[in-house]
Order: structure tokens, then sequence, then C-alpha cells
């Protein structure tokens, strides 16, 4: 039996040294999570980070001798040192301090993305400082028999991107073959190309989801022949932005703004399928936070209780962290989770709270009122009450035009009441419910609500509320600040306080 003999240097015990088995951690490192849309945007971080123009990616899988995964950048390169370092596990580390627009989080992005595709991946670079290519390689199968030996040579698929380098001032190619973890190989040979199209897909619209802002400014990523087109979740042309905020936390600023989407009346059909974005409205809906402009996570209510239902999927809420805040914001390696630290957590809920009762209007209320705006309407048709059981709508009997019909003097008072009774309790709920939405027709404005017609009702009202004791001018502001007429407001005061052009016009068109 050997006796162990422990160090002592300044009253400091040193224990043995046990470092792992490269080949068992390496193996584990393969199954942090990543998916092929989301270790492929772990690459392009890299890419981005070196201020790459132009990224390119190439899957080849079908009808060739060695299938590959290739991301090939004009970035600024690395050189033969930079180049070690990056292939080093845990380069930086996430206590270090990096650059402003730094994407980086944990120093393994580049190996663990990698290797939970393939057993080999091959880096070549290419710097302005060198006339060169510089090439390094991991492979399992190496480290497996040599412990932590980086390789200075290409793999098979490798070599056919090497010679590009040469008219190249600068710029990196990532290529990551024996793709053991690809589901599109998995499968008989001759249906390999219908599975890699529709990884091609997915890949296509989780970058173009991550990495909208860069596209934006100009940046091109192309997969295969392709170049993406950003998919920018909070349709700022036709949404409503409400108040922006800064927060702070630990000297550093994040700002949040918060978007209610329209509603789909007041979009064609291809504005709302594009909308719904790669998951889904109800997928899509909460805080989409961003990190130094790429986005993390694309839709959550973070840690505080809230659900994801599908009357808020109108509330998207952009988040944007500087890198500095990661350990604060929990950001794992994958870069697929945040959680809202405890000292933020009850302005987020109130953000959120606020946002999800405005998007809920909108939903409800079949588009009638696109968002909220500073001229809100005072009535509503529709009254929502809330009972010991549940929810309920009911028809607003103090809306001008039905406090109207319901007071006017005649027989029918009574009669016109039960009536609106009998519609309110037979609104066939049950079966609304179950239609898609998109089924339901949820136009906001149906023929019947012409402006000749809406006079009509605006006057009638009007007339007794005038009678009621009202001023002519009181009046008129009472009924016009009611949906439907708020919507048609200018339209409407045009219409009355010109009449004679509105006969005119009624005539050339009966004409």
């Amino acid at each position: 039996m050997t006796q162990q003999t422990n160090l002592v240097t300044d009253n400091i015990t040193l224990g043995e040294e046990v470092p792992p088995d490269p080949a068992s951690l390496v193996e584990s490192l393969r199954d942090f999570g990543y998916t092929l849309p989301t270790a492929l945007a772990d690459l392009l971080d890299n890419s981005l980070t070196a201020e790459a123009k132009e990224i390119q990616i190439q899957i080849e899988a079908a009808g060739i001798d060695s299938p590959h995964i290739a991301v090939i950048d004009n970035g600024r390169g690395m050189t033969p040192e930079e180049l070690k370092n990056a292939m080093r596990l845990g380069t930086y580390g996430p206590i270090a301090a990096r650059g402003e627009g730094d994407l980086g989080r944990f120093g393994l992005g580049l190996k663990t993305a990698s290797l939970s595709q393939g057993r080999c991946v091959t880096v070549i670079t290419k710097s302005k400082a060198d006339t060169e290519p510089t090439i390094r390689r991991w492979d399992l199968r190496h480290i497996a028999s040599s412990k932590w030996q980086l390789l200075k040579d290409p793999a098979d698929a490798a070599k056919k991107y090497v010679d590009s380098f040469t008219s190249m001032p600068h710029g990196t190619a990532v290529v990551i073959e024996d793709l053991d973890r690809s589901a599109f190989l998995q499968d008989d040979p001759a249906r390999v190309p219908d599975h890699l199209g529709d990884a091609l897909e997915a890949v296509r619209l989780h970058l173009s989801m991550v990495f909208h802002r860069f596209i934006e400014r100009g940046v091109t990523i192309r997969v295969g022949p392709t170049a993406l087109c950003p998919w920018n979740p909070f349709l700022k042309h036709k949404s409503t932005r409400l108040a922006r905020e800064t927060l702070h936390l630990h000297g550093f600023n994040i700002s949040v703004t918060p978007y209610v989407l329209p509603h789909h009346s007041r979009l064609t059909d291809s504005e709302y399928d594009a909308a719904a974005g790669p998951n889904g409205w109800d997928a899509h809906q909460g805080f989409f936070i961003y990190r130094c402009g790429r986005l993390i996570v694309p839709g959550t209510w973070l840690n505080l209780k809230l659900r994801k239902e599908d009357h808020f999927k109108l509330a998207r809420i952009q988040v944007d962290l500087p890198n500095e805040l990661d350990a604060a914001w929990q950001l794992n390696i994958i870069k697929s989770h945040v959680a809202a630290p405890a000292v933020l957590r009850d302005d987020f809920k109130r953000i959120a709270l606020e946002v999800r009762r405005n998007a809920a209007e909108v939903y409800r209320f079949r588009g009638e009122r696109q968002a909220p705006t500073k001229a809100l309407s005072e009535r509503f048709i529709w009254k929502r009450e809330e009972t010991r059981v549940g929810v309920r709508y009911r028809v607003d009997r103090s809306h001008p035009v039905i406090r109207a019909l319901l007071h006017t003097g005649c027989d029918h008072d009574n009669m016109l009441e039960r009536a609106i009774t009998l519609i309110e309790e037979t609104i066939p709920v049950a079966t609304m419910l179950q239609e898609r939405s998109r089924a339901i027709d949820g136009s906001a404005e149906p023929p019947s609500l012409s402006i000749e017609k809406l006079i009509e009702l605006v006057t009638f009202t009007e007339q007794f509320f005038i009678r009621a004791g009202y001023s002519p001018l009181a009046a008129r502001n009472m009924v016009l600040s009611a949906e439907p007429f708020i919507r048609y407001r200018e339209p409407l005061l045009n219409s009355l306080e010109h009449p004679s052009a509105r006969e005119n016009g009624h005539n050339d068109n009966d004409s």
C-alpha cells in the first residue's frame, strides 16, 4: 500500500490533482440540449462577434460521401494563437469581462455547439496579418486515445474549404463532420433529401428570428443559396407601442418596450400568418429578451407565475440586456433561458399585467379598438362582468345607443329589454370557443356600419339626450366617444356639420 504525502505550502494543504477523463468529459459536453438550429445560432454568435457581414451556412448530406455542416464568414479571423485559445474548452469564463457587443458567454459555444452535431470539428481561419490560413481540429476518436491533442490538418470534408481562403483577406470556416446526431441522416437514404429540407426550413425560421436585428442592419446570412429575411416580432408599422421604460440593475440599464399587436381583422391573411412566428401566436407572447441585439428568448412571462393564454397573444414586450448582466439573469449555456432577477420582478410583473390587459381588450373586442389611444372610448356595447363561477359578457345598458333605445317611452321598451336579455343568454359561446381563431369573422367594418347608417344612429341618440336636458355639444361628445362611433369620429363630424355635402355625395352615388 502506497502512503500518500500531502504538500503543505504557506499553511495551505494541497490535495492531489484529479483531471477529468477527456473522452468522457467531451461526450458529456455534447448533451447540453442543442438542436441543429440552436447549435448554428451559437456558431453565428462567434461570426457576428468577429464583425462578419457575410455568413454562409452549408448543410450537405444527400448523395455525398462526407455529409457535413459548414459555417463560413468574412469576419476578422484569428491568428494561430487566437485560434488555439478559441479551441480550448472554457477559453473565457462567464466572469471574464467582455466587449460591449460580445455574444459569447462561457467560452464553450464553438466547441459544444459543433460537437453536439458531429464527432469532428475543423476550424479554418485567416486574419489580416496572415498570408496562409491556420487550421485546428478536434476529433473525438483522437481525443479518446491521445487526450487533449489538437490536430493541425483538416478532416476530409473540410479540405475543400481550405483553398477558398487563399483569395479571402480574412474570415473563418467551422466544418462539422461525422454527423452522428443529425436526425435527417437517421433514416432510409432515399428519404434524406426530404428530411434535410425540413431541417433547413427549421434553421431558416430560427435564425431569421434570433438574428433579425443584425439582418435589418445589413448583415447577410445565407442558408444554402437563400439569404434570410428578418422576422421582426413586433410588427411595428401596425402595432401600438406603449410607454418605454428603463430599469436599472448593478449600474446598467435595461430597456423595456411594450407592444400591442393589431387584432387579426386589421391584417391580411399573409400578414397574420407571418406575424405568428416560427412557433405560433400563443408561444410568441410575453417578453422577448435580447442580449446585445441577439434574441435569447422569443416570448416568455419569465418567472412571474403568469400563464400563456390565447387572449394575451397580442402582447409582446422587447427587453434589451447588456452582456454584463448575464449572471443576474441566469443566462444558460445554450442561451435559451433567463429568469428575472428578484429585485426587478415586481417591475416586470407590473409591466406584464398592464400590457396583458391592453392586449386582452384588443383581442376580446374583435378589432373595435385597434389598441389603446389617447381618445379612449367611454362605452362599449359589450360589458365584461366577473361572477362567482366565472366571467360573462352583457350588453352595456349605459351605452348611449342602448340607453336611448330602452328609454324612448314607447310601448316596446320592455320588449326590447327582453330581446337584449335573450341575445345575451343565447350567445353560442361554447361553439365559438371551438372555432379556429381565423375561422371567426372578426371584421371591424361590416357593411352595415356605413357612414350613412351610423349618422342615423348618432342623430337618433343625440336627440334623446338633448330631450333629456343635455346641451347639443355634450350630447354629441357623449355619442361620438362610444363604440363604434369613436372609430369614425372625423368623417361623422364632417358629415354632421356639412349635411349638404353628404346629400350631394349620396345623390351622386345614386345616379
